[in-house]
């Protein structure tokens, strides 16, 4: 089966692939999701890494998510002196992409099947986390996120084919040490401060202080994931980074 641009595609049948997909499927689970989209070809002769390219390539054609602009982010940062993290709680939010080098920045995705229901409150947490803030959005949610979100973010609309920087982020005003201390481990604390106990650290700490061993102690938490991803990107294909950077194997045991 090769695409081209004649090809159709069902949106709804690719989203309940997507949904379906793990990085982790051996060969017969992989066909059995290609032929949901494709009932007339069994995949016959193609090796386990085919079959990942060919699902990599339907998600990054026919699939609107944020698989696909979480690699493009990555791309983005992978040759710059960064270190950079997928998925970081902060309060009860979860940020999509963090990038620490002399500041801290973060990326919340909200792609064209994603609502805008939990936007106010994960910008309110990103902000007392992280210096500098953007939304990656698709298009469609341009005039409802502006209403939404702190007149600090940045704002990164996406297409199927571009990105534009609408607006270039500012230092976050509502930077909040307690929630930047309650982000770091036991053992982070202890690296960093000498002391475990919160309310200890910012009796002998100020906010400035924090916020610079914050920033170190995320740095020392995901370089080495960050850094194999970078070393292997060749290797990974797009829809599977995230999974590269938590589980740090190398690509040769999973696609083949």
């Amino acid at each position: 089966m090769k695409f081209t641009d004649q090809t159709i595609i069902d949106a709804k049948l690719v989203k309940e692939v997507v949904k379906s997909y793990n990085t982790l499927d051996y060969s017969p689970r992989l066909k059995e999701l290609l032929r949901m989209i494709f009932p007339g070809d069994s995949f016959n002769g193609l090796c386990k890494l085919d079959l990942h390219r060919m699902m990599n390539e339907l998600v990054v054609r026919s699939y609107g998510g944020e698989q696909v602009v979480k690699y493009a982010l990555f791309k983005a940062f992978k040759n710059k002196n960064v270190v950079g993290a997928y998925e970081i709680k902060v309060k009860s939010s979860r940020v999509d992409f963090l990038t620490i080098n002399g500041h801290t920045t973060s990326f919340e995705i909200k792609s064209n099947l994603d609502n805008l229901d939990k936007l106010a409150k994960q910008s309110a947490d990103y902000s007392s986390a992280f210096e500098f803030n953007n939304v990656v959005i698709d298009e469609r949610h341009l005039k409802k996120c502006l209403a939404m979100i702190p007149e600090q973010f940045g704002i990164i609309t996406v297409d199927s084919n571009e990105h534009h920087f609408l607006r270039k982020p500012k230092m976050s005003k509502h930077l909040d040490p307690i929630a930047q201390l309650a982000l770091m481990t036991k053992k982070e604390l202890v690296q960093n401060f000498g002391l475990v106990i919160i309310e200890d650290i910012l009796k002998s700490n100020n906010s400035e202080t924090i916020n610079d061993l914050f920033k170190v102690a995320l740095k020392d938490r995901y370089r080495s994931r960050w850094e194999f991803i970078v070393e292997h990107s060749v290797d990974i294909l797009p829809i599977d980074i995230q999974f590269f950077f938590n589980k740090n194997i190398k690509p040769a045991q999973i696609y083949t």
